[in-house]
């Protein structure tokens, strides 16, 4: 006599193989989880280094100087003994003046740095005290401002109060006599 196949055996998966494949989506579940939250971090942060506000702050004062420094004369220069404040001397774009016209100061105050721009007086290196020169903010939260040259090179360097924030470095080179 031949025996019986069981045919009440049920066809499907054991506890303990849903609880592993569970685990299993579980960890991978977990491990997405992680990557997508510091991705997102990583990009918050990369954001705030390219559009916040020591960045546009520091191109604008890189902007400021350099446009400064290209029409500057190489013959004078009032750089202060801490090497924080700097007088460029510089002529108008369509000028024929044998001397500058106008005078740029860079300087800091508080944690801010400041450009003032005047004029000087007709033929001489020296700022008309009679005009208002205009005063305009080009930085905030800066720990420090110093200036150096090499040759006809000016560079500003500006250490910001924000730990996150890179230094911001800018050279620029003066191109008149």
């Amino acid at each position: 006599m031949k025996h019986s196949v069981n045919k009440n055996r049920c066809k499907g998966f054991t506890l303990t193989e849903v609880v592993a494949v569970i685990a299993m989506v579980g960890i991978i579940t977990l491990g997405v989880g992680v990557l997508l939250a510091n991705s997102q971090k990583n990009w918050g942060t990369l954001f705030e280094r390219v559009y916040g506000g020591s960045a546009i702050d520091s191109f604008t004062a890189h902007k400021a100087f350099d446009t400064v420094c290209r029409k500057a004369s190489l013959r004078k220069h009032v750089l202060n003994e801490s090497g924080d404040s700097l007088e460029l001397y510089y002529w108008d774009d369509s000028s024929t003046a044998s001397t500058p016209e106008n005078y740029a100061r860079f300087y800091q105050s508080d944690d801010e740095v400041f450009v003032e721009y005047g004029q000087n007086k007709s033929g001489t290196w020296q700022p008309d005290t009679e005009a208002d020169p205009t005063t305009i903010q080009i930085a905030r939260d800066v720990a420090s401002l110093k200036f150096t040259f090499e040759g006809t090179s000016v560079q500003m360097y500006l250490n910001y109060t924000e730990s996150n924030m890179m230094p911001m470095v800018c050279s620029s080179v003066r191109h008149n006599e």
